[in-house]
């Protein structure tokens, strides 16, 4: 349901420019990726690379290309935890199991062999 090349074309699109803290550290959505300490209180310009997926990342006034692993983008990261809930039958309301309780529920039902 989820094409992960499409996700990554459209992230090859963007341009982001965020400021790195005083250790290194700059945050991207909810994430923190860390480029360096030679680089603190940077702007800096950060564009997506698909093949290793990873973020790469110019600081201001360097010709250096600082690479750090994306954070956040795997299917599951995406989706979240929607598919468990779609999983549930229609006569039940969906309740906001964790995916981790919701296994336990189908484990258990799957030993009774009845369900819940």
């Amino acid at each position: 349901m989820l094409c992960l090349e499409n996700v990554w074309r459209y992230l090859q699109q963007g341009r982001w420019f965020r400021s790195s803290r005083s250790n290194g550290v700059f945050c991207l959505g909810s994430f923190e990726y860390y480029i360096g300490k030679q680089f603190a209180r940077r702007c800096i310009e950060i564009r997506f690379d698909p093949d290793p997926i990873a973020f790469i990342c110019q600081p201001e006034g360097s010709e250096e290309l600082v690479r750090v692993p994306a954070q956040g983008l795997t299917k599951a990261e995406l989706m979240g935890e929607l598919a468990a809930m779609q999983a549930l039958p229609a006569y039940q309301l969906a309740l906001p199991f964790s995916l981790e309780a919701w296994r336990q529920c189908e484990y258990a039902n799957n030993l009774i062999g009845t369900t819940l």
